[in-house]
C-alpha cells in the first residue's frame, strides 16, 4: 500500500467557500482513499469548518500533486494523479452533508486531525474538501491518502 501526503496553507477566509481539497482529477484515474486530514489555524480568528465531498471540482488554480512518503514509490502523475488545491477561481460544488465539522477558538495553531480507519474514497474527477462554514482565519491543511 502506497501512502502519499501534502501540506499547504490556504489564505481563503470567505464563508461558504472552499479552503482546500484533495482530488483525483482524471476521468480514468485512480480512486484513492483519504486516511487522514489535518487543519490548523494560521490566525487568531474563531472559525468553523466542515469536511465534505465535492460533487464538482470547480476551477482549481493551485493544484499540487501529493508526494510519496516512501521514496521508492512512484511520483503521482497522469492517470495516477492525486492533488491538493488551496485556491479556486471558480468554487467547487460541495455536498450539503458533512463528514466532519468543527468550531475552533480564536487561537493561532489550534486545530484538529481527523482519521478515517478504512478511508473515504475519492471518486474519479471528484474531491473531498474543507468548506468555511463561517468567516474564518487563514488555515494550514494536510491530507494523507493511500491505495493509489
Amino acid at each position: 500500500m502506497s501512502i502519499y501526503s501534502l501540506a499547504q496553507t490556504s489564505t481563503s477566509t470567505t464563508s461558504g467557500n472552499a479552503a482546500a481539497d484533495v482530488a483525483s482529477p482524471t476521468a480514468s484515474g485512480v480512486r484513492p482513499r483519504l486516511m487522514e486530514y489535518g487543519l490548523f489555524l494560521g490566525a487568531a480568528t474563531a472559525s468553523t469548518f466542515s469536511l465534505r465531498r465535492f460533487t464538482a471540482l470547480g476551477t482549481r488554480t493551485t493544484p499540487t500533486a501529493l508526494i510519496a512518503e516512501d521514496i521508492g514509490d512512484e511520483a503521482l502523475a497522469g492517470i495516477k494523479l492525486v492533488d491538493q488545491a488551496v485556491a479556486f477561481s471558480v468554487e467547487p460544488t460541495e455536498a450539503t452533508t458533512k463528514f466532519r465539522s468543527i468550531g475552533l477558538p480564536a487561537t493561532i495553531g489550534v486545530g484538529v486531525i481527523w482519521t478515517f480507519p478504512r478511508g473515504i474514497t475519492i471518486g474519479q474527477q471528484l474531491a473531498v474538501g474543507v468548506i468555511h462554514d463561517a468567516t474564518n482565519a487563514a488555515s494550514h491543511h494536510h491530507y494523507v491518502v493511500c491505495d493509489i
